[in-house]
C-alpha cells in the first residue's frame, strides 16, 4: 500500500484524540469516525505518550488545558522521539504564550473550541497529508536519496492531484499606498478545495513527489491569466514564483500563460530559497526582465536571509513578512526590528511592502516609520475578484 496520505483509504488514517472532558472526547471521536478516520480516544496525555510508543498515528488532536500534563507539555515530550507526526492543539482559552509555545514545539495547527465539524475534518485531513509527506522526505534523506514511488502509488497520486488541480482557484488581496491612500495592485493567492491539500505547501509537496511541480505551476498561472481581464488599469499583480519556473518555460516563451501580462506582473521569489535555486533563477533573470516582469523578494524577516540574493535579483520590491510587524504598536522589540528592516532596504534602494497589516495601531506605527506600501485584512481580504480596498 502507498505510504503517502493522499493515497491511503481514509479508514487507514489513524488519529489519536486527547481531551480530559469525556463529552468533548466522545464528540470529537464521533465526528472523525463518521468521516471515515480510524480514531483512538484517551483522556490523559501521559497515557497517550505510552500509547504512541506502541502504535503509529497519522495525526494527533489534543486539548491544551488538561490536568497532570498540558497539551504543550505533551507536544514537547512527543517531539523528543517523533519529529513528523502532526499535532493539532485545541483550546477554549487561548493565550499568546500558549500559541507561541505551540509553534515553538511544532504544532501543525492551533484551533479554538468549539471547533466546527467541517473545519475539524479539514484540519485533520490536511495534517495527515503534511505529516506523511514530511515522514517520506525524512526517510528519503536518511536513505541518501529520494524515496522511489511505486507504479501503483504514482497512479493513485496522479488521480488525486488531477482532482485537486480541478479545484484550484485564485483569489486576490489588495496592495495599497498608505501615503497616497490609493490602490497599488493585488497579490494572487492560490486556493484548493481538496481537503488533503488545503495549503499550497501540501499541494506542492505532493506534486514534487511525482515531478508534477511544473503542472501545478502552469495550472495556477492559467487560472491567474484567465482572471486578469478584469485587472484595473495601472494595477500591479504580485505572483508567487518558484525559482525553477523560468527555466521550464513557465514565465517566458509562446506557451507561458503569464507573459502577455508581464508588464503588470511582479514576480515574488522567497527570501528563503536555497543558494542553488537562487543561482538558477539568476541565470534566467535577463529573459524574465526582458519580457517585462518586475521582481520582489518575499518573506523578508522570516529568517535564513542571504543578502547576496538582492544583488543577484535586483528586486523592485521587498515584502516584509507579517510575523515581523504583528503587534508592532505594542512591542518595542518588533518596532526596532521593523525599523532596521526599513533602514536596510532604504540603503539598498528597494521599496518595502508590509504584509499582514490588520489593525489601525499597526498602520499608525508603520506610517510613523515612513512606511508606504502595505497589504492585509485592514485593507481587504483575499477575494475572487478585484475588490476595491478599504484605505
Amino acid at each position: 500500500m502507498a505510504s503517502d496520505a493522499a493515497t491511503m483509504p481514509t479508514s487507514t488514517r489513524r488519529v489519536l484524540v486527547i481531551d480530559d472532558e469525556p463529552a468533548v472526547l466522545k464528540a470529537l471521536g464521533m465526528v472523525l469516525e463518521r468521516r471515515g478516520f480510524s480514531v483512538d480516544t484517551i483522556a490523559n496525555a501521559r497515557e497517550a505518550l505510552a500509547r504512541i510508543a506502541q502504535r503509529r498515528y497519522h495525526a494527533i488532536l489534543s486539548d491544551i488545558i488538561m490536568p497532570e500534563m498540558s497539551g504543550v507539555e505533551f507536544l514537547r515530550d512527543l517531539r523528543r522521539h517523533d519529529l513528523d507526526v502532526p499535532v493539532i492543539l485545541m483550546t477554549a482559552g487561548p493565550t499568546l504564550d500558549s500559541a507561541i509555545d505551540a509553534v515553538e514545539y511544532g504544532a501543525q495547527q492551533y484551533l479554538l473550541k468549539p471547533v466546527e465539524p467541517d473545519a475539524l475534518v479539514k484540519a485533520v485531513g490536511r495534517a495527515v497529508a503534511i505529516g506523511e509527506m514530511a515522514r517520506a522526505k525524512r526517510e528519503a534523506l536518511a536513505g541518501g536519496g529520494r524515496k522511489s514511488v511505486s507504479l501503483n502509488e504514482r497512479a493513485d497520486l496522479e488521480a488525486i492531484l488531477r482532482r485537486a488541480y480541478e479545484t484550484v482557484s485564485v483569489v486576490f488581496q489588495p496592495v495599497v499606498s498608505l501615503r497616497q491612500q490609493a490602490l497599488v495592485g493585488y497579490e494572487a493567492l492560490m486556493r484548493c478545495d481538496e481537503t488533503l491539500f488545503g495549503s499550497y505547501d501540501a499541494l506542492l509537496a505532493a506534486s514534487e513527489r511525482i515531478s508534477w511541480r511544473p503542472v501545478l505551476a502552469r495550472t495556477i498561472y492559467q487560472r491567474i491569466a484567465a482572471a486578469c481581464s478584469a485587472l484595473p488599469d495601472d494595477a500591479l499583480l504580485f505572483v508567487n514564483v518558484h525559482p525553477l519556473d523560468a527555466q521550464e518555460g513557465l514565465l517566458t516563451g509562446p506557451d507561458a500563460p503569464l507573459e502577455p501580462l508581464a508588464r503588470s506582473i511582479v514576480l515574488e521569489a522567497s527570501d528563503r530559497m536555497p543558494e542553488s535555486q537562487a543561482d538558477t533563477f539568476a541565470t534566467s533573470l535577463a529573459a524574465v526582465r526582458g519580457a517585462g516582469y518586475r521582481m520582489a523578494i518575499d518573506d523578508l524577516g522570516v529568517g535564513g536571509s542571504h543578502m547576496s540574493l538582492y544583488s543577484r535579483l535586483k528586486p523592485d520590491f521587498a515584502k516584509l513578512d507579517s510575523s515581523v510587524i504583528r503587534g508592532l504598536d505594542t512591542s518595542d522589540d518588533r518596532l526596532r526590528m521593523t525599523r532596521g528592516m526599513y533602514a536596510l532596504c532604504r540603503e539598498l534602494g528597494v521599496p518595502v511592502i508590509v504584509e499582514g497589516v490588520e489593525t489601525e495601531g499597526e498602520r499608525t506605527a508603520l506610517m510613523a516609520l515612513g512606511a508606504d506600501y502595505a497589504q492585509g485584512y485592514l485593507f481587504g481580504r483575499p477575494e475572487s475578484g478585484f475588490a476595491a480596498p478599504h484605505i
